[in-house]
């Protein structure tokens, strides 16, 4: 859940699940379809259809919506499919910790490489 309420999902919220996510965030925030209608200037016909699944909006629709419905642009975007899924904060940071880890390794590699290319100097001096 984010701080909207709004489950975040990894694919693209089917469009009937997308218009009750809409109508359960304006009902949220008591705002009435003519209330978002006059703060973000879709008619209230259009977000009506939208919330019964009649309509599935544009990406420009979504940008009008969001901020009213007190939701991050990228967030609907995300529920929408207009943007891939973002990552969690635990995600990422696992990837980094696994990125600096393999950092670390890499360096290990190239010192023994450097260590094995040295012996061989030495043995062909020898020889």
């Amino acid at each position: 859940m984010t701080a909207t309420g709004v489950l975040l999902n990894s694919k693209a919220v089917p469009p009937q699940n997308l218009g009750t996510i809409v109508k359960r965030q304006r009902n949220r925030l008591g705002l009435t379809l003519r209330d978002l209608s006059e703060k973000s200037g879709v008619s209230i016909s259009h977000l009506g259809r939208i919330e019964q699944s009649q309509r599935y909006p544009s990406a420009n629709i979504l940008l009008k919506i969001a901020k009213p419905l007190n939701l991050d642009e990228r967030e609907l975007f995300n529920l929408a499919g207009y943007l891939p899924a973002l990552e969690s904060k635990e995600t990422n940071l696992k990837k980094h910790k696994s990125l600096a880890e393999l950092d670390i390794l890499i360096n290990r590699i190239t010192a023994d490489l450097n260590h094995i290319k040295s012996i061989i100097r030495e043995l062909h001096k020898m020889s």
